[in-house]
């Protein structure tokens, strides 16, 4: 707990200078604690110290750890009162459903076969609300990360305009590890130019960039970014798996 608060402590603290150089305030970025691989505890000691945002990879450990949305309090899972829990890893279509009754958000959606697959699932599970979804853009052509290619983005945003049962509500992205500092900033600016166009072009809240992770936070909200998600930079390095 007292390094989650530490941990907290500075994180915070950066996130508010980054933002006041951007010309923002930083209750403008929402702060996503990534809790894959973080044991229960750790997370219910994240919601003590005031964290309302969570971020996992995959559907079936973010079961295991946390209550289903408005099904109360479950033994030993962190409850969803008052939390937003965020799919933030690669979703396979066979996991639609289930992501669409545990998540508030899909923030990976990368392909029109996953937009249709978590359409339906959304008309199955969300009883009339509409699943809030951002958009993945691969800026650094790396095979290893999923995400659409900048060419591809408006085929995506077509398939998602034509949705009844989900929300798109921004972009999300991940830079390229070990890039320095201008290739984050261009990455990161990028990206909002991107949201900028798909804002006059498409129908939705296009409000959101998630982008910026434990290494590059900063330089991604000095660019626009709206939510961050770290992980490593709130609970320390990952020794083990749940």
């Amino acid at each position: 707990m007292d390094l989650i608060i530490a941990n907290l402590d500075v994180v915070r603290e950066t996130i508010a200078r980054a933002a006041e150089r951007s010309g923002r305030s930083p209750d403008a970025v929402t702060l996503i604690a990534v809790s894959k691989t973080v044991q229960v505890g750790r997370i219910l000691a994240a919601m003590e110290a005031g964290i309302t945002n969570f971020g996992e990879n995959r559907v079936q450990e973010a079961r295991a750890k946390f209550a289903g949305r408005g099904s109360g309090l479950a033994e030993g899972k962190a409850p969803r009162d008052g939390i937003n829990l965020h799919m933030i890893g690669s979703l396979q279509r066979n996991k639609a459903r289930p992501a669409a009754a545990l998540f508030d958000c899909v923030q990976s959606v990368d392909r029109i076969e996953l937009v249709d697959a978590l359409d339906k699932a959304s008309a199955q599970e969300r009883e009339g609300q509409p699943l809030p979804v951002l958009l993945e853009a691969n800026l650094t052509g790396e095979p290893s990360k999923s995400g659409v290619s900048p060419e591809k983005l408006p085929a995506l945003a077509d398939s998602l305009a034509g949705c009844r049962h989900l929300r798109g509500v921004g972009l999300m992205t991940i830079a390229r590890m070990g890039a320095n500092e201008a290739e984050l900033r261009h990455t990161f600016a990028t990206t909002r130019h991107m949201l900028e166009d798909l804002t006059q072009s498409y129908p939705g809240d296009w409000a959101h960039l998630s982008m910026g992770m434990s290494d590059d936070y900063q330089y991604a909200i000095e660019e626009g970014a709206t939510m961050v998600r770290l992980g490593r930079a709130i609970f320390g390095e990952r020794t083990r798996k749940t």
